[in-house]
């Protein structure tokens, strides 16, 4: 049996945004996290993902955060219209495609569709009525109950349920500001990978306020099982320092240095195996993922803080000073 995925994944961000039991994740991370986890258990149902699509306006928050890494997981983007009012088409272009899977791809066996919307009753009966499997996906209480009931229980699936706890930790408790002496400066949110509009990493010395010391839940299994890790952390923490230096910054912006400096380097490597670099220098206490406030934009950006005593960095700072000096 094989299973085509759609995904409106504003619904599934906008569903664990704001619930109080979610407040010390990053929204966006989780919610690939489910993805992730879904497609581990239609791996595991003998239903194996063969198609995927996810739906969101994807020059905006959140959408324009994730269309890179829903790529890679296998969701294709599709880019939805947004109307005055905010209203989006993601309802009518997933259902579109849902009926267009229907009809010319009878090598599928199971439509799922990760939304809890109302919108979607008429093409969940269609989709039963083409004996199809289904499978909805979303969060009870942010559900539409004639869907559910529509649906029935047994097709109806908690994305909750699929939230993986060994990938999750609760938020740190927030520092106290910094004295003004101590610039810094910023990027990325759980919202924004980039830099904020019209800032600067030269910008140190109007630093943000902490929002919190936000731990990063990529999959640190995604390391690269070779004997050179230990050389590309080495790497990496050196790349972090360069940037420091090239910006005259004391910290570097996280999604432009992924971006950036970390994807040039490692080249060799896939987007999730860069991320887990990152994510095992945090383990190690190497570095720090701080959120600041952002005055350009109503979400945070996030920050790599350097623990500057530590034996990784002074190591590579001696490496480097050695390169200079040799140069």
């Amino acid at each position: 049996m094989h299973a085509a995925v759609f995904v409106d994944f504003e619904n599934l961000f906008l569903s664990l945004k704001g619930r109080e039991e979610l407040s010390g994740l990053r929204i966006r991370e989780l919610s690939l996290g489910i993805l992730e986890q879904l497609k581990e258990r239609l791996h595991k149902d003998k239903a194996p993902m063969v198609l995927g699509r996810s739906y969101a306006a994807f020059d905006t928050y959140p959408g324009m955060e994730v269309a890179h890494d829903l790529a890679l997981m296998g969701f294709d983007p599709q880019y939805v219209l947004v109307g005055h009012a905010g209203k989006n088409s993601a309802d009518v272009q997933l259902a579109c495609d849902v009926c267009r899977v229907l009809y010319r791809r009878p090598d599928i066996d199971a439509i799922v569709i990760v939304s809890g919307d109302r919108d979607f009753i008429p093409i969940a009966r269609q989709v039963l009525e083409e004996n199809r499997e289904l499978r909805v996906v979303a969060i009870p209480d942010s559900t539409s109950g004639d869907l559910r009931m529509r649906v029935g229980a047994d097709r109806f699936w908690n994305a909750l349920d699929l939230i993986d706890v060994d990938k999750t930790e609760p938020k740190l408790p927030a520092p106290p500001a910094p004295p003004k002496e101590a610039p810094a400066d910023g990027a990325e949110a759980p919202a924004q990978e980039g830099p904020p509009p019209g800032a600067t990493e030269e910008d140190d010395d109007h630093k943000a306020a902490i929002v919190g010391h936000i731990p990063v839940t990529w999959r640190t299994d995604e390391l690269p099982h070779d004997s050179h890790v230990t050389e590309r952390l080495n790497q990496c923490v050196e790349l972090i320092l360069r940037a420091q230096v090239r910006h005259g910054s004391s910290e570097v912006w996280l999604s432009p240095f992924l971006k950036g400096p970390m994807s040039h380097h490692f080249s060799g490597l896939v987007h999730p195996e860069r991320r887990a670099l990152i994510n095992e220098l945090r383990h190690r206490g190497v570095i720090q993922i701080e959120e600041r406030e952002n005055q350009y934009a109503d979400h945070p950006y996030s920050v790599i803080v350097v623990d500057q005593a530590h034996p990784m960095v002074t190591s590579a700072a001696e490496r480097a000073k050695k390169q200079d000096d040799a140069n």
